[in-house]
């Protein structure tokens, strides 16, 4: 199979998890960092040339935007990205948070 196939099929399954958390390597992560050592981008994109490590998606059982974000700090943190980059944010009827964002990684200039 290639790439291409090989990646639709998990994006595919990871939509297809509902209520699970998840996260999508797609570069080469790196070493782990303390999840307060990421910078988060909400409106105006990284003032840096940078790659994505993943694509992080986080649905169900946060109850308030600041824990989401923590948690996708913490997942940003886990594949050695210096940003995370929040995509969308979407507050539910149950009140609950959902929401994605990419996993950076600054590139040198």
């Amino acid at each position: 199979m290639n790439n291409s196939l090989i990646l639709t099929l998990i994006t595919l399954s990871l939509l297809l998890a509902g209520c699970a958390e998840s996260s999508l390597v797609v570069a080469k992560p790196g070493a782990s960092l303390p999840g307060d050592e990421v910078s988060v981008y909400y409106i105006d994109r990284p003032r840096c040339n940078f790659e994505t490590i993943a694509h992080i998606r986080v649905t169900g059982g946060y109850f308030s935007l600041e824990s989401m974000v923590s948690k996708m700090r913490r997942q940003a943190a886990e594949t050695g990205a210096s940003g995370l980059y929040v995509l969308q944010t979407q507050r539910l009827e149950t009140k609950e948070f959902l929401g994605t964002a990419k996993a950076i990684r600054c590139l040198p200039a």
